[in-house]
């Protein structure tokens, strides 16, 4: 009788995943619907139309300004507030920067947006430049992935991206000074 038992266990065990793929796939759930809905249910499933026609259409891209406007490489986040041109200082041509403190932290090129990220040393805050902006008198002409080339007044000058993969070893350490080793000498012997 227990030599049956395992072999019973099986067929009956695959009579009921017949039975279960005999009804596959069930038939949609009709729970929560009312009757007029329910009748218009009853349209045969190939009529029914394409789901993603079904979709709204997608927003805009100037809905997405707001994630542009955040950038990645900026700690803080937040958009830069507008200013009104009437409270903003007006730089006097004859002052002339250098850009020696400046520094190119990241360049973004994708094919519908070219910026880069400048950190001025006197600014704690990163400045986004696009082409044709104005950075300390000087003029943004081109991004390229690893350079800005700036202008201004005929003058033209490039702020470098920093390869951080190539930073130069550091020096090596001063040796310490070794004293000489001592000798020792032998101890007068008590024969002597």
């Amino acid at each position: 009788m227990i030599k049956w038992l395992p072999g019973f266990l099986v067929l009956a065990l695959v009579l009921l995943l017949a039975l279960q793929w005999k009804d596959w796939p069930p038939g949609p759930s009709r729970a929560g619907l009312d009757a007029a809905s329910s009748a218009a249910t009853s349209t045969p499933v190939g009529s029914e139309p394409d789901a993603a026609a079904q979709l709204p259409p997608p927003d805009p891209k100037d809905a997405y300004v707001s994630v542009t406007d955040r950038p990645l490489f900026r700690p803080q986040r937040r958009p830069e507030e507008d200013v009104d041109p009437d409270e903003q200082p007006t730089l006097e041509p004859d002052v002339l920067t250098s850009l020696d403190g400046m520094n190119l932290s990241a360049v973004i090129i994708t094919p519908t947006l070219v910026s880069a990220w400048v950190q001025d040393p006197n600014q704690p805050r990163l400045r986004r430049l696009r082409i044709g902006d104005d950075l300390e008198g000087w003029s943004v002409q081109t991004i390229l992935p690893d350079r800005i080339l700036l202008e201004r007044q005929g003058e033209q000058d490039a702020l470098i991206l920093r390869d951080y993969g190539k930073t130069p070893n550091p020096a090596a350490p001063m040796p310490v000074p070794r004293r000489p080793p001592r000798v020792l000498q032998p101890a007068d012997s008590p024969d002597q």
